[in-house]
């Protein structure tokens, strides 16, 4: 499993609103190209399904599988042989928010992908917290507080 932890300068509730947003991530982080709602109507909430596309791996549908309103959600992806689970984790952390991201593999060719994706899978998810606490700063600096 690969886990980024990054403090964000934004309160849970004010990070939540990035990130549990994830149909507007194209916009706000660089390692992600389409999210699109796939036949859910209303808020997102467990059972929500989304198709991702990413640069150079295949697309995703990922379907919620908890979702905590501010404070986590998890998703996963099912292919043959493969399950993928991401978590997203807001913890307070002072004034500040840890932002916690995860993403591992199961099934019979996890140690398979690990080993082909493992090390872009890292660089995603650094880009992603690091994306979330650029867009936090620009929208919810001190004055805004």
């Amino acid at each position: 499993m690969i886990t980024v932890t990054r403090r964000i300068e934004a309160t849970p509730p004010q990070l939540w609103q990035l990130v549990s947003d994830v149909e507007r991530w194209p916009e706000l982080v660089p390692t992600v190209d389409d999210v699109e709602n796939v036949g859910c109507t209303g808020p997102t909430r467990e059972g929500s399904r989304f198709r991702v596309r990413q640069p150079g791996l295949v697309p995703a549908t990922y379907e919620v599988t908890d979702w905590r309103p501010g404070e986590s959600f998890a998703w996963r992806a099912s292919t043959p042989g493969l399950l993928t689970v991401a978590t997203h984790e807001l913890l307070p952390d002072g004034e500040g928010t840890l932002l916690r991201l995860s993403i591992g593999w199961h099934g019979p060719l996890a140690v398979a992908i690990r080993a082909l994706i493992g090390k872009k899978a890292r660089r995603y998810v650094d880009q992603e917290a690091l994306a979330f606490a650029r867009a936090a700063s620009s929208m919810f600096s001190r004055e805004h507080r």
